[in-house]
């Protein structure tokens, strides 16, 4: 049987196309919307599960429909697990040949106005991490850095708490690549080299301080006298490591050709010259080194030795990372004197460009985030009252009822053809034409005014001056999806989330969402519920004469639901905003 598997690079893929088709210029339009104003079949207190079926995908959603916002550029990012920086919490070190997803191989940490990430390169043998880490220590340019407590930490990128806010949630957080970590990556660079067994016996351990006698000894420059407590043993640090650990020079290392005991005299010579030449504040040390043989080149570290335990390797500290590394072996290397238990150690290689070099692919970004605000009317395009459960998401509806006030009118555009605009690309079918006035339905896209229409068949152009969604001056970035009856009398009071009635309810029905001084709203209509007729309500009885009707804003129907999700009842207010945010998972 064939097994199979969906890789990252395409989970990340599907995403990205998803929020380029909303953020580049000739885009999809994509709009959350909210429904369902009236309790659910058991109650509210039991929330049920969407069903993936065709009733509730294609028919009742859109029945259920209140309004809806469009989604913006701003308001999509990929997303990644949230995994708060935590004191006494064990995290995972990155590693290239286990799958690190469900697993806290970074953690989120706050410091100021910012929210920043980073990436664990080496946990310290699975030890708990005590000590938090800081972005004030490091920087973009830093490959990584190490905490006291042996964690070795690579800094990914920052948010503001502003952005953060916006789309994080209890289990996500938004991916804000950062620029200049991804410039300074080196791909194919050695980070981590893990211990599988330290071994016992690297007796090739020693420190000190070198005094003025030591340096560079007969004027050779590669000769360096140790402290008198070093070995007596010629040739003890062969192919060791000799590490200048502080004052000048630090941080230099060289391997050690050669060791000569002579009288008192206790010479080690090193491969090469020291850059920045140690005098006497320079602290040193001698360490096993280590040989990396691999595919790239460059990388250098060194082995150190826990003295209180057989002088076993504990660490392997990285000096030069090098480049290029697809793969690699390390052995600990050094005239010990005496190793029978070699220590087995692993070379961990970073990801494809280096770590830091795509964030959103590295930490798994398989989810993208939507988050749109909802502040109380949107300039008098949604209402304000009543309640929702149900959010979801809908690409590339068509509007209904859109009417354009034109001029510099040249020619007579035909019913049913179809008009372009230039620039904007938006389309629809004319339903009515008269002098300056247009009127259009199945609108896709975004028009534009100051721009001109064309028709497809009667190539008439005109200019947009204004327009209208039923009835309405306002831009495509809302909807409102309930059907509006103007009256001119109401009897009684309707009640909230009531099913009402012309005729029979059998004939036609809808239900009650509000009322103002010039219309009630209703949705879910079933059936055909004319003007010039009552609409009676079922359980309140009351009574209004209707005048004339107005459709949802969108053909029902139109576009894909793309997401549902069924929540708790949520009030409208005119002085509150709402945040809806939606987690995709690819």
């Amino acid at each position: 049987m064939a097994k199979q598997l969906i890789t990252d690079y395409f989970r990340l893929n599907n995403a990205k196309q998803l929020r380029e088709s909303i953020t580049e210029s000739a885009n999809n339009a994509y709009y959350v919307f909210v429904g369902k104003h009236t309790p659910y079949a058991n109650g509210d207190s039991i929330i049920p599960s969407p069903i993936k079926s065709i009733q509730e995908v294609d028919v009742d959603s859109y029945r259920n429909m209140i309004f809806g916002k469009r989604v913006s550029a701003s308001d999509v990012t990929i997303m990644v697990p949230r995994y708060n920086w935590t004191t006494n919490t064990v995290y995972t070190s990155y590693t290239s040949t286990a799958d690190l997803s469900n697993t806290a191989f970074y953690v989120l940490t706050s410091a100021a106005s910012q929210y920043h990430i980073f990436k664990v390169l080496d946990n310290n043998e699975g030890a708990a991490s005590t000590q938090e880490p800081q972005f004030a220590d490091t920087s973009a340019d830093d490959q990584y850095y190490s905490t006291s407590d042996g964690y070795v930490w690579k800094y990914m990128y920052s948010i503001s708490k502003s952005e953060f806010e916006k789309f994080a949630t209890a289990d996500y957080i938004p991916v804000l690549p950062n620029a200049n970590v991804a410039a300074n990556a080196i791909s194919g660079a050695i980070d981590v080299i893990t211990i599988n067994s330290g071994g016992s016996n690297y007796n090739s351990s020693f420190a000190n301080t070198f005094n003025a006698t030591n340096l560079r000894i007969g004027g050779d420059t590669t000769k360096y006298g140790l402290a008198s407590d070093a070995s007596s043993n010629t040739n003890f640090y062969n192919d060791s490591f000799l590490y200048l650990s502080s004052g000048t020079g630090v941080g230099q290392i060289r391997k050690i050709v050669s060791y000569n005991v002579i009288g008192t005299d206790k010479v080690a010579t090193i491969d090469s010259a020291f850059g920045i030449a140690p005098d006497a504040t320079t602290s040193y040390e001698i360490t096993p080194s280590i040989t990396i043989v691999g595919d790239g080149n460059g990388a250098k570290a060194r082995a150190l030795v826990n003295t209180a335990a057989s002088n076993s390797i504990y660490r392997v500290e990285i000096i030069e990372r090098g480049s290029n590394y697809s793969f690699g072996t390390a052995t600990v290397v050094g005239n010990t004197g005496g190793v029978s238990n070699a220590a087995s150690l692993s070379v961990i290689v970073g990801p494809r460009g280096g770590h830091g070099a795509d964030a959103e692919y590295e930490l798994g970004g398989r989810y993208l985030g939507f988050s749109v605000s909802l502040a109380n009317s949107e300039s008098n395009t949604i209402p304000t009252i009543n309640d929702f459960r149900t959010i979801g998401l809908l690409k590339d509806p068509l509007f209904a009822n859109v009417e354009f006030t034109l001029s510099s009118v040249v020619g007579i555009y035909q019913d049913e053809e179809v008009v372009t605009q230039a620039n904007t690309n938006a389309t629809g079918v004319v339903t009515f034409t008269s002098g300056s006035t247009l009127r259009l339905s199945n609108v896709s896209g975004t028009f534009a005014t100051g721009r001109i229409v064309t028709g497809a068949s009667s190539n008439a152009t005109a200019n947009v001056a204004s327009f209208e969604i039923n009835d309405i001056t306002k831009n495509f970035n809302t909807f409102d999806q309930r059907t509006r009856f103007a009256y001119n009398t109401i009897t009684g009071t309707f009640s909230a989330d009531e099913a009402v009635y012309q005729s029979d309810v059998a004939t036609g029905n809808a239900t009650f969402h509000s009322s103002d001084a010039n219309y009630i709203f209703l949705t879910d209509e079933r059936g055909v519920l004319n003007a010039g007729n009552t609409v009676v309500g079922v359980i309140s009885s009351a009574i209004a004469n209707v005048t004339s009707k107005l459709p949802p804003d969108l053909i029902v129907g139109s576009g894909e639901v793309l997401y549902i999700e069924n929540t708790d009842a949520i009030a409208r207010s005119n002085n509150q905003t709402e945040i809806i945010k939606i987690i995709m998972k690819f």
